[in-house]
């Protein structure tokens, strides 16, 4: 694999770790109110859509070839999705921007 694909392949799997992150935080609002089997279970296909959809991304990236620190990059990418989400939060206020 060359030096280019290699890095393409580490943005990629950055970004998705991001993306990843905010997606994450978003299903568990949505599935705040359920029963806790029904949360398990909602949890469990998210996370096996998300892994199907990150190594297709990477098959049509770089004909398939997976490596272990494309995963160290996505979950790099995904704590620094949840810092980022944490420092955003804080800094939006939505009843002020409604009251306008």
């Amino acid at each position: 694999m060359s030096a280019n694909l290699q890095l393409l392949s580490f943005l990629i799997s950055f970004f998705y770790g991001i993306i990843f992150a905010f997606l994450t935080i978003i299903n568990f609002k949505l599935i705040d109110k359920l029963k806790v089997i029904y949360k398990h279970i909602i949890t469990f296909i998210y996370v096996i859509d998300m892994s199907i959809i990150y190594i297709i991304i990477l098959y049509h990236l770089n004909k398939g070839y997976f490596h272990i620190y494309f995963i160290l990059t996505v979950l790099l990418g995904f704590m620094i999705g949840i810092i980022l989400y944490k420092k955003l939060k804080s800094k939006i206020y939505v009843k002020r921007i409604l009251k306008n």
